[in-house]
C-alpha cells in the first residue's frame, strides 16, 4: 500500500510539473508573438527617421555664429529673389554654372532684376568704373557711388544702411581678388539687400565659410562686419547703390 501511494504521489507530481512547464511554454510563446508583432514597427520607425531629417528645410547660412537664423528673422522675399535670380541668370546666359565668372553673373542679374535693359559684358575690376560716373542705369535706376578713395567697404555699407535700413541692389566692385584670375580680372558681386544689419548676397563660385560649404549662387546671410571680413583681402574699387 505504501508503495502504491508513493507511486500515485509521484505521478501526480509529474503531472503538476508538466502543467507548469506547459504554462511556462505558453507564456514564452505569447511573449515571442508579441515581440514579433512589435519588431517590424520599431524597424520601420528607425528606417523612417533619416527621411524625416532629409525633409527638413535646409537653413540659409547665418554667419558668423554658424547657427541658422530663425525663419521669422529672415527676409524670405530676398532669399527667394536671390535663388530665382540665379536660375534666371543661368537661363539667360545659357549656362549650367558661371564657374567663377563674376562679371557675367552680376551683369546677368542686373538684367533679370530690370536694373539694366541690356546685358553689358564687363570684368569685375571694371564694374565700379562702368557705373560710378553715370546718373542712371538703362533700366532707369539712379546711381549712387561710394569710391574706395573716400570709403572702406564697411563705411560704404554702413552709410547705405543708415540712409535705408532695407536697402536693395548694391554692387560691390574689387580691383583685385585673391585667386590667380581674381588678381588679373578683379571681382564683383551683387548684394540683393541689407536688412536690419544683415547682408543678403550670393557669389559666382563655391566657397567654404566658417566650415560651411556655400555653392555658387546660394543665398548667404551674414552681418555687415562678417561680410567685410570675408572680403578683407580683396582690393576695393567701390560700391554702387542702385535706387
Amino acid at each position: 500500500m505504501r508503495t502504491s501511494a508513493f507511486f500515485c504521489d509521484t505521478i501526480l507530481s509529474q503531472e503538476v510539473i508538466g502543467m507548469q512547464c506547459r504554462r511556462i511554454a505558453l507564456t514564452l510563446l505569447a511573449s515571442m508573438s508579441l515581440l514579433a508583432a512589435l519588431l517590424p514597427s520599431a524597424v520601420a520607425a528607425e528606417r523612417a527617421e533619416p527621411t524625416a531629417i532629409e525633409d527638413r528645410e535646409t537653413p540659409v547660412l547665418a554667419l558668423p555664429d554658424k547657427k541658422p537664423r530663425k525663419k521669422e528673422d529672415r527676409d524670405e522675399t530676398l532669399l527667394r529673389q536671390i535663388a530665382d535670380t540665379y536660375d534666371a541668370a543661368k537661363k539667360r546666359a545659357k549656362v549650367k554654372s558661371f564657374k567663377g565668372k563674376c562679371g557675367k553673373y552680376v551683369n546677368q542679374q542686373l538684367v533679370v532684376l530690370g536694373i539694366n535693359k541690356k546685358y553689358i559684358a564687363c570684368n569685375g575690376n571694371r564694374e565700379y568704373d562702368l557705373y560710378c560716373k553715370k546718373k542712371k542705369t538703362t533700366g532707369g535706376y539712379a546711381i549712387r557711388a561710394y569710391g574706395a578713395k573716400k570709403y572702406t567697404l564697411e563705411e560704404a555699407l554702413r552709410a547705405i544702411e543708415k540712409e535705408d535700413p532695407h536697402a536693395r541692389n548694391i554692387l560691390v566692385g574689387f580691383q583685385k581678388g585673391t585667386s590667380k584670375a581674381g588678381k588679373k580680372y578683379g571681382h564683383t558681386l551683387l548684394i540683393h539687400g541689407i536688412v536690419n544689419g544683415s547682408v543678403y548676397f550670393s557669389d559666382s563660385f563655391a566657397q567654404t565659410i566658417d566650415g560651411v560649404r556655400c555653392k555658387e549662387g546660394e543665398p548667404i546671410v551674414c552681418t555687415i562686419e562678417r561680410f567685410c571680413e570675408l572680403y578683407e583681402k580683396y582690393r576695393l574699387d567701390g560700391v554702387i547703390w542702385f535706387t
